[in-house]
């Protein structure tokens, strides 16, 4: 999970900024489930795929009885090349009057250490046959008989689970469940490519600070991260060619740019959409965040509060992690990780300076954008960062 809020803390390799880690935005998250199955899962209704069956289906018909005997009715044989004609063979599970066995069914049954003389006449080939099916059926029995036991007499809150020795085992929630999913499908079905670049947030933080003293009577504060949420709105509508999505019917173009801001809970996240976020000013993308933010802890957000995202930003940045790479949210395009800013010896003017670098991480759905469509986007957002007064135009 990866949280988007204010930066601050030590970093590895580097100073802290000095940023407070409690003027943060609210903790956000990279991996965000789809808005459909989050919203579910926020009202405690999510609906959960059934767990699949343990039970060991039967292979082929049930052993013959007495009145089959008895009829003298024969049972279909076998297919061809699964059981061949018995042979006679050394061993208990070898061919004699009363046993008739396929070499493969004995084979299998003195593998496993089943006495076929017991079942003799009762297999289900010709003529009472013991064939693979019958000897399958025995073992998948055995299993069952054994691991009932087992689970009966386990104490309460120990999982029966073969090979589990200790730890607690618990179900996690609707939440979670949707998120795993969401995530699995995400790296399975998509192709992530990654561009990676360092961004001067100097500008970024001078501008910050001034707002914040001229909003500090109205008790408003503004966070690195809604500054960053702003620069990537604005490059969103800038570059059409990678602010689309990639689907069955053809590429979809976004109007608007509708960021998503993914919220930790103690038993998941959600992510609310700030939608138009392009036509907001940074007090707007602050003042919606932290109510999107609120309402989701408190589990007041509708339908509409997270429906309809075309491209996240999650940040890591409070944790002191200078880098990361974040899972895309389909159908989005891409999905921007925000690290630490770290002070750093850089060339400025031909001398040397600290300044407060930033590693961010872009992660692109190639089918829906090439390698240069995402680099002219993340150059955008880098520039309406580094100029600190573009955020404001």
């Amino acid at each position: 999970i990866a949280y988007v809020g204010e930066q601050g803390g030590a970093a590895p390799g580097g100073s802290s900024t000095g940023e407070s880690a409690a003027d943060a935005a609210p903790e956000e998250a990279a991996a965000e489930p789809p808005a459909t199955d989050v919203a579910a899962a926020t009202d405690g209704s999510s609906d959960v795929g059934a767990a699949a069956s343990g039970s060991t289906a039967a292979a082929g018909p049930a052993l013959p009885g007495a009145d089959q005997a008895a009829t003298g009715a024969r049972p279909a044989a076998p297919p061809a090349g699964e059981d061949g004609p018995s042979a006679p063979t050394e061993g208990r599970n070898g061919r004699t009057g009363a046993l008739r066995v396929s070499p493969i069914a004995r084979r299998m049954a003195d593998d496993a250490g089943i006495d076929l003389r017991t079942f003799a006449g009762r297999g289900s080939g010709p003529d009472g046959r013991i064939v693979k099916a019958d000897v399958e059926r025995m073992l998948a029995e055995a299993t069952r008989g054994a691991a009932e036991p087992a689970q009966q007499d386990a104490p309460a809150g120990t999982p029966a689970a073969a090979g589990v020795t200790e730890g607690e085992l618990v179900q996690p929630s609707g939440m979670l469940r949707t998120v795993a999913r969401r995530m699995a499908e995400s790296k399975a079905t998509v192709p992530h490519f990654y561009l990676q670049d360092e961004i001067d947030m100097g500008r970024a933080m001078d501008l910050r600070r001034e707002l914040n003293a001229g909003l500090a009577d109205a008790g408003e504060k503004i966070s690195l991260n809604d500054l960053v949420v702003r620069a990537v709105a604005r490059a969103l509508v800038e570059h059409p060619q990678f602010h689309r999505s990639w689907t069955d019917e053809g590429l979809l173009y976004h109007p608007h740019a509708n960021v998503g801001i993914a919220v930790a809970l103690d038993d998941g996240l959600v992510v609310p959409v700030l939608r138009h976020a392009d036509e907001k000013s940074v007090r707007q993308i602050s003042a919606e965040t932290r109510d999107l933010a609120g309402r989701a802890r408190e589990r007041k957000l509708k339908q509409a509060d997270i429906e309809g995202g075309t491209f996240t930003v999650s940040n890591l940045g409070m944790f002191g992690i200078p880098n990361f790479g974040a899972i895309i949210n389909p159908p989005e395009p891409g999905i921007l990780a925000v690290g630490n800013a770290v002070q750093r010896a850089v060339v400025v003017d031909g001398e040397i300076v600290a300044r407060p670098i930033m590693g961010v991480t872009l992660s692109v759905d190639h089918r829906a954008s090439s390698g240069a469509d995402g680099a002219r986007f993340l150059q955008t957002v880098k520039r309406y960062l580094e100029s600190g007064v573009l955020l404001l135009a």
